[in-house]
């Protein structure tokens, strides 16, 4: 029981360092979160696998037509893990203002890098946009109501509000990578929702900037 405590004393004074040497490497400029235009930018996948076989249950938008705006095509129901998640996809695609989405898969897709070990991998990425300047791309990390308030779930979010607030875009030349998003005028938004709330919370995205 006593090693099994310091252990855990350890791993708060760890954590707690890496946080402040992280988030002081961040402010420094050391440190930073940028949306790159040139071959240094991570790179959407060409093609996404599926364990649905050829011919099963698409997913559909609410006038009973296969999902059109997911990067990849076609999307099955049960590619989704829950009702939340199927709905979550619905709602994005039937969004005017939503130009691109992406339901991203943990351990191969995007993933963010923290002051711990474990990377974060969203569950949503996807694009918006209101006339030509005002663009945004979204990253959203989904969890359980059950999950509120436990240490992982405080983790992200801390993560995803320091991104937001220290995103910045590099001026390289632009070469395509982005090209649905846009670069100038472009901003990034990353947040953790609850399930519970995804329907009051998403929304917010949808609106242009000058709005929120």
């Amino acid at each position: 029981m006593i090693v099994e405590e310091l252990r855990a004393w350890l791993d708060g004074v760890r954590n707690a360092k890496a946080e402040t040497r992280f988030r002081a490497e961040v402010a420094a400029g050391r440190i930073q979160f940028r949306l790159r235009t040139d071959h240094y930018n991570w790179q959407m996948p060409f093609e996404a696998e599926t364990y649905e076989p050829e011919g099963a249950d698409q997913l559909v938008g609410s006038d009973g037509q296969a999902l059109r705006k997911s990067l990849f095509t076609p999307i099955y129901r049960g590619d989704f893990s829950s009702q939340d998640e199927r709905d979550i996809a619905v709602y994005l695609d039937g969004e005017k203002a939503l130009t691109w989405w992406h339901r991203n898969v943990a351990r191969s897709h995007y993933a963010l890098s923290g002051w711990r070990r474990e990377k974060i991998y969203p569950d949503f990425i996807f694009a918006v946009q209101h006339g030509e300047s005002d663009k945004k791309l979204v990253v959203l990390e989904m969890k359980g109501q059950h999950l509120a308030g436990n240490d992982d779930t405080e983790y992200k979010k801390a993560v995803l509000r320091l991104m937001t607030e220290s995103f910045a875009i590099e001026q390289v030349e632009h070469v395509g990578e982005l090209e649905l998003v846009g670069v100038n005028g472009a901003a990034v938004a990353c947040d953790l929702v609850l399930m519970p709330e995804w329907r009051t919370r998403l929304p917010g995205f949808m609106t242009p900037s000058s709005q929120v």
